[in-house]
């Protein structure tokens, strides 16, 4: 049983919390030397600015929209991003870091019901630095991982959703684009919509032999039922 916790627009989301009038602003991070657009917060999201868009090409329409531009500052994400690690080893008895704004959490071994687990990490999360995270639960990594994206989506979960019960899983499942599921992105969905697979249901149900012989092991592996259904 694994949790992932992952940061909300983490680089938006550190500018912020030194800057918290900017918190139902529209806000943006640029690359080095402000090239494009490689964070966005949700505010910013809804305007439409697409990640990777041109700093050049968008800036006056930015500026008409009010959105706040950042340039890059890893030394300060970095920092940041230690202090939420260092606050999720207080919570959880296991953590593999598996990115700047990403952990998964171990929960094999722990009793009840975890979503109130999940509930605590992001309240504490939040209170000791000021960054917000969402909580997905699941028997596999991937499961979490889909659990997260749909926890950080929709506002109705409180930030955290517990993939366990096969009746919800199968639900999101059949509602998730497979561009959602973790590896696939953009330009291998486009690859399988002509197989018939435009959800992660579909991904689940094809067979993995074949996907390993058209694509790769990797996306053989991610539809297993082990992986997607348990």
């Amino acid at each position: 049983m694994f949790a992932l916790i992952d940061c909300n627009s983490f680089y938006c989301s550190c500018e912020r919390v030194y800057r918290p009038w900017l918190d139902s602003v529209p806000v943006v991070v640029l690359s080095n030397n402000d090239g494009c657009v490689i964070a966005r917060t949700r505010e910013a999201k809804r305007l439409g600015i697409p990640m990777g868009a041109p700093y050049f090409q968008w800036r006056d329409q930015l500026r008409e929209w009010g959105v706040v531009c950042f340039s890059s500052n890893y030394e300060l994400y970095g920092q940041m991003s230690a202090r939420v690690m260092a606050t999720l080893e207080e919570i959880f008895p296991r953590i593999e870091v598996y990115s700047i704004d990403e952990a998964f959490a171990d929960l094999a071994g722990i009793p009840g019901d975890l979503v109130p687990l999940g509930r605590e990490a992001r309240e504490r999360v939040l209170r000791w630095t000021g960054i917000p995270v969402g909580v997905g639960i699941g028997p596999t990594k991937t499961l979490a991982k889909l659990a997260n994206w749909a926890a950080k989506t929709w506002r109705k979960s409180g930030g955290v959703i517990d993939l366990r019960d096969p009746e919800r899983r199968d639900k999101l499942l059949r509602m998730t684009e497979v561009s959602e599921v973790w590896g696939v992105g953009r330009r291998l969905t486009e690859r399988l919509r002509p197989l018939g697979i435009s959800t992660a249901w579909d991904l689940a149900q094809y067979d993995a032999a074949s996907l390993r012989r058209q694509f790769s092991v990797v996306l053989e592996k991610t539809a297993r039922p082990r992986q997607m259904i348990c």
